[in-house]
């Protein structure tokens, strides 16, 4: 436990040393770290709790059929956010957000998840955040989901998620409904095809598009490929569906590299349609022993994860520049 501790303590401090920016963006209770450093080409990868965020089909809790296993997912950095944080935030719900990711159940091909507390990223002023561990306007900016996925053969998986939108604007808090469906086919097992439609409240329709490129009302295409146990590519397609949004036809570029059996280095990049902005991206993965495709290539998800990315985002003649962070502990 202990080389955990300074693995993690050595690993912030040299990428706060190596990439401080006035800039910088450091997420306090998020799941997007691995797919922002993969350019956002997340549609068809296989995860566990956290695949409800992009395609619920990929959402994977168990790779053993018939097999029953239930799951908790906290923040280890808690502590030290809610210290940080305490005389601005009240409630413990707010509190509880820093703590807990979510929960997840299986029961043979069905898996059922809730994502609690995810740190929205639309907010311009919290997008511009300077220190570690700020959590000002965290309670007004927060989406939970609650989805599952069903696997109806081997090759292929469904999935839905509804997502509910915590948000407070001058002391008065609204909650919005929206929801994401997709389908997720896997012709080989080192191949796999996701299409996801996202569908998000009238309110806040561009809630995911400054980082993530996500437009409401729109069908997503993503293609995965492993040529080798230990590296992955993929290919996203935002919005093939509708081309009256910001978001049209983009192209997003990613891969992962497990050279170790607990280390994982990625990267991405997409542009946008008019070539206005495009955006590159890196990132490191830290997790326990456990090789995430250690049966037959299906994703086993590792009881602790620390994951990166570090974005540069080049729009209308400006560079803008983000440190995202991810750290994950299951029971």
């Amino acid at each position: 436990m202990l080389k955990w501790i300074f693995t993690i303590l050595i690993f912030l401090g040299s990428m706060g040393i190596l990439f401080a920016d006035p800039m910088r963006l450091v997420t306090l209770s998020s799941v997007k770290a691995r797919p922002l450093a993969m350019g956002g080409a997340y549609v068809s990868i296989e995860n566990d709790l956290f695949a409800l965020d992009f395609n619920p089909a990929a959402f994977s809790v168990n790779a053993i059929e018939r097999a029953v296993r239930f799951s908790m997912y906290f923040n280890p950095l808690s502590p030290v956010i809610i210290v940080e944080n305490w005389n601005k935030i009240s409630g413990w719900d707010d509190r509880l957000g820093f703590m807990i990711y979510g929960i997840a159940f299986s029961y043979g091909r069905l898996n059922v998840g809730i994502l609690y507390g995810e740190e929205a990223l639309s907010d311009e002023r919290r997008l511009e955040r300077r220190s570690f561990f700020n959590g000002t306007g965290y309670p007004a900016q927060k989406n939970s989901s609650m989805g599952f996925s069903i696997s109806l053969s081997p090759r292929v998986s469904l999935g839905a998620v509804g997502e509910l939108y915590h948000r407070e604007e001058k002391s008065n808090k609204h909650i919005r409904l929206g929801y994401r469906y997709g389908i997720v086919i896997k012709p080989r097992n080192s191949l796999s095809v996701g299409l996801c439609f996202c569908n998000f409240p009238n309110d806040y329709k561009e809630d995911r598009i400054v980082i993530e490129r996500l437009a409401d009302e729109t069908l997503n295409i993503g293609v995965s490929y492993r040529p080798w146990r230990m590296f992955t590519v993929a290919l996203d397609i935002r919005n093939v569906s509708d081309e009256e949004k910001k978001v049209v036809r983009e192209p997003h570029m990613g891969f992962e590299l497990d050279p170790f059996s607990f280390v994982s280095l990625r990267g991405g990049y997409y542009r946008d349609w008019e070539g206005d902005e495009e955006t590159y991206s890196v990132g490191i993965g830290l997790h326990s022993w456990e090789s995430a495709y250690a049966i037959e290539q299906v994703y086993v998800d590792p009881f602790f994860r620390l994951d990166t990315a570090l974005l540069w985002r080049h729009h209308l003649g400006e560079t803008e520049r983000w440190f995202i962070v991810s750290c994950v502990f299951k029971i």
